[in-house]
């Protein structure tokens, strides 16, 4: 196995970078889908302080059903059915309906902080181990190991890597600080980014997007990338041709979690763990855990109350 430790002076040496990218899938038409209407399971990861787990969700029915209990986060589909990270160290591998098929520890029993798991698309599975500044490559056939990459130093959550969103040549990393160093820190001071790394050699090349604020949840749609500028209470986006940012919409609370369905955008939020921090910043702070349908189109949007706290993951359930 592979094992890469990227020094914390390279990361700090890192300069904003112009990003080749092309984006894909524009909205599509569908005249007769709307916020009130949308009627489609979603499966939803969650955690951190009570009734955390896995939950389907279908907002038209105003029908929440629990299907597992635990501190679930990164979540994805896999074949015909899923996978789910669960913390301290386990991945989850479910079938189609829900029946887990199999049950792996991805980290030593003593390590937390699983976030993010995501496919490739060519063979491998990417998962990001937040408190160790580490992401781990598996096969996706043998679930085996094969690489280790670690920012800075093991054992130090000095960056918060959390998510990440992957191209044919390219890892893009979202962080809470570019430079290692938020812990203690005023928000202000907080230099968090989305940073693009090459996929073969694993060397970082640059900052794509900086000054966010607890970036998570990166994703693309419309040649536009989107993602949560969480602490700033907003879902942004960066566009591909014109390499602007741009605030798609604001929440009144810590957004993670997105799922676009067509013009219909579904968003996490979760409970403020920072809330002292951004009383003199918002007049306006919510303080529910659930997520958001927001219609791209019309701007209007509803929110669907969860019985969790930090709803992390969204994908369609169907």
């Amino acid at each position: 196995m592979e094992r890469k430790i990227i020094n914390q002076s390279v990361m700090q040496s890192l300069e904003p970078i112009d990003i080749e990218l092309v984006g894909s899938d524009d909205f599509l038409e569908d005249k007769d889908e709307t916020i009130l209407t949308y009627n489609k399971d979603l499966l939803v990861s969650g955690g951190w302080k009570g009734n955390g787990g896995l939950y389907v969700v279908n907002p038209a029915k105003d029908d929440i059903q629990k299907m597992y209990d635990g501190y679930y986060a990164g979540l994805t589909k896999y074949n015909d059915g899923f996978m789910a990270l669960k913390q301290p160290n386990n991945l989850y591998i479910f079938d189609k309906k829900l029946k887990v098929q199999e049950v792996l520890e991805v980290e030593d029993k003593s390590i937390k902080g699983l976030h993010d798991i995501k496919l490739s698309g060519d063979g491998f599975l990417y998962i990001i181990s937040t408190h160790n500044n580490k992401i781990i490559v598996l096969d996706e056939k043998t679930l085996k190991k094969q690489r280790e990459i670690i920012l800075s130093k093991p054992g130090i959550d000095l960056h918060h890597i959390n998510d990440l969103f992957i191209t044919e040549n390219s890892l893009l990393l979202s962080m809470f600080s570019v430079k290692g160093g938020w812990k203690g820190k005023p928000i202000e001071q907080w230099d968090g980014g989305i940073v693009e790394f090459d996929r073969q050699t694993f060397n970082p090349k640059g900052i794509i997007i900086d000054h966010l604020k607890a970036p998570h949840s990166i994703t693309m749609k419309n040649n536009s990338l989107y993602y949560c500028d969480s602490l700033n209470l907003n879902v942004s986006k960066f566009d591909l041709t014109t390499k602007q940012k741009e605030i798609v919409t604001r929440f009144n609370g810590f957004t993670r979690g997105l799922y676009f369905d067509n013009h219909i955008l579904v968003v996490g939020q979760s409970e403020m763990r920072h809330l002292q921090r951004l009383n003199n910043r918002f007049p306006n702070v919510s303080l529910d855990g659930g997520f958001h349908l927001y219609d791209c189109k019309s701007h209007n949007r509803r929110f669907i109350k969860l019985p969790v706290s930090n709803p992390y993951s969204i994908v369609p359930y169907y």
